[in-house]
């Protein structure tokens, strides 16, 4: 008898993991009743699996009826951080960047259709962005990080986001599969991507991809804040070079021993669909 990916399916342990997912996306805290409304299981299955949770530590109660992350997820995820040597070789020139802009810094890697933030450094000013944390996901298509790490990647990924739903966030989404694929190209020529308020309105952002000693992109760092800050910043360049030296640099520790340009670029932000175009000069 072959064995199918069905045979080894346990119903109850993909419903247990289902709701400690929950809280990537809906916050520190939740109540049963919106545990079962992100999960869609019955109230019932959810308090089962919830109290087992509670009881394995997974989960805790916070005292307002509401449930977080226990002590045993959070050394899970200790763990799991503590293993990811791209995150730890990352950090001081995320670091570094973040001293240089004094904005917000993200290091994230792709899953599929989205991207995983690994790492945040909060901005230097006043106002910061609070949107993104650690382990939340974010689509591919309307996010800096999310298109540079799809315009170098493989074209089998790339066809493959192209062919999925292209879901709008703000009026500069990018929804049209054909005005990606051109986006997506330029990208790819120029070595950086921009957000220009495609995910979020009033926030801009521009990031480069982290290479691995294949070659592969297998990262991306970037560098976000608000449109009246960031837009004087991009359009001198020097803002763009410096995220494109930071991934270089990580790159490096990674063991990517390709030369590549320094990369200046004037943005202009086209009126609709995020689209920049750039007048591109090598140094």
């Amino acid at each position: 008898m072959v064995k199918t990916e069905a045979n080894y399916r346990i119903r109850s342990v993909e419903r247990a993991l289902g709701i400690l997912e929950a809280f990537v996306e809906g916050g520190p805290g939740l109540t049963l009743s919106q545990i079962c409304r992100a999960t869609g299981l019955t109230p019932s299955t959810a308090y089962r699996l919830v109290a087992n949770l509670v009881r394995l530590g997974y989960l805790a109660p916070n005292g307002r009826s509401e449930y977080r992350l226990g002590s045993s997820t959070l050394r899970l995820a200790g763990a799991a951080l503590a293993q990811l040597d791209l995150r730890t070789k990352a950090v001081p020139a995320m670091g570094r960047l973040r001293d240089e802009t004094r904005e917000t810094v993200h290091l994230a890697i792709l899953d599929d259709r989205r991207i995983i933030y690994l790492e945040k450094l909060e901005g230097l000013h006043a106002i910061g962005m609070m949107g993104s944390r650690v382990g939340r996901t974010a689509p591919v298509h309307c996010t800096a990080l999310g298109k540079v790490l799809v315009a170098m990647g493989d074209e089998a990924h790339r066809e493959r986001v192209l062919r999925g739903k292209l879901a709008p966030h703000t009026s500069r989404s990018i929804t049209d599969p054909g005005k990606l694929r051109a986006h997506l190209a330029e990208i790819r020529e120029r070595g950086y991507a921009l957000d220009w308020g495609e995910f979020e309105n009033e926030v801009r952002c521009v990031a480069a991809a982290i290479r691995d000693h294949t070659g592969s992109a297998v990262a991306a760092i970037s560098v976000s804040g608000p449109a009246q800050r960031m837009e004087p910043e991009l359009g001198t360049g020097t803002l763009i070079s410096r995220v494109v030296a930071a991934a270089d640099e990580i790159s490096r520790t990674l063991g990517d021993s390709r030369s590549r340009p320094t990369v200046w670029s004037v943005p202009r932000a086209a009126a609709q669909g995020g689209e920049e175009r750039a007048q591109v000069l090598q140094r």
